[in-house]
């Protein structure tokens, strides 16, 4: 079976979440070069890539309250700025990549899935499909979409990943990795990380974990760990690993051993 990874650049990497439209270029810059570097040596595997919304959607996405749908007359407008910032950095994302030489496409939330009562109704891949097919390696991200029940919903890259997972996992051997601000799961008041997280540790994992720093709606590094679990049922192993520390990011996708933590 073939394998696929997706990468995903988390948004407290590639930005400051503190800082509203904090951009961290130089990280993004040496991210997308080290990406172009691992793909080059993933023979006949395939790459879909993902960026979060970092300090760009979720500030606007925190003002607006977008996860509870339409709540009030600045709702509809409010959806529009979180759509206009997650684009924002997304075109950022895609023109770093592009100028990596890595051949990417875009994709957005909402082209893929259908979503009412914070659900999703259906995902469409095809053309995903056809892109890995001729040679595209797909970039999604994090973006706001329109929930049929509730008006609104933000769809995270987690969710599109998880989704994309899911389909993808019975055609290939599919591994995820996280592009984190941290070296991977920290001990606490320890400077190592746990190398391994499994169903079976998880509880005493647990009480390490907290959430995200900075605005974020998405739910931190916690919420992250229990969806990579529920990817384990299905076969699919992830791995968390730092975009601070340089040549993690290239040495993940080439398949060297790195710090980090694998979620399996």
């Amino acid at each position: 079976m073939k394998q696929m990874l997706m990468v995903k650049l988390g948004g407290g990497v590639i930005t400051d979440k503190n800082v509203h439209y904090g951009l961290r270029e130089d990280v993004l810059t040496r991210l997308a070069r080290e990406i172009a570097q691992g793909y080059a040596k993933l023979g006949e595997s395939q790459l879909i890539i993902g960026n979060g919304a970092g300090s760009f959607a979720h500030f606007s996405a925190h003002k607006y309250r977008t996860t509870e749908g339409f709540i009030d007359e600045n709702s509809r407008v409010g959806m529009g700025w979180v759509r206009h910032d997650a684009v924002k950095l997304n075109q950022i994302v895609f023109e770093q990549l592009l100028l990596a030489n890595v051949p990417v496409f875009s994709y957005s939330p909402s082209s893929l899935m259908s979503v009412s009562n914070r659900t999703t109704k259906q995902i469409f891949t095809e053309s995903i499909e056809d892109g890995l097919k001729n040679g595209i390696v797909p970039l999604v991200y994090g973006d706001v979409v329109v929930d049929a029940a509730r008006g609104c919903d933000v769809y995270s890259t987690e969710r599109v990943f998880d989704e994309l997972a899911k389909y993808f996992a019975k055609d290939y051997q599919v591994k995820v990795i996280h592009v984190s601000a941290e070296e991977g799961v920290y001990k606490t008041g320890q400077a190592s990380v746990f190398e391994e997280i499994t169903r079976e540790n998880f509880e005493e994992v647990k009480q390490h974990l907290g959430g995200s720093k900075g605005v974020d709606v998405s739910g931190g590094m916690l919420h992250k760990v229990e969806e990579c679990l529920e990817l384990t049922k299905l076969g699919i192993n992830s791995v968390i690993v730092s975009g601070m520390v340089e040549g993690r990011v290239e040495e993940v996708i080439s398949g060297k051993k790195t710090i980090g933590t694998v979620i399996c």
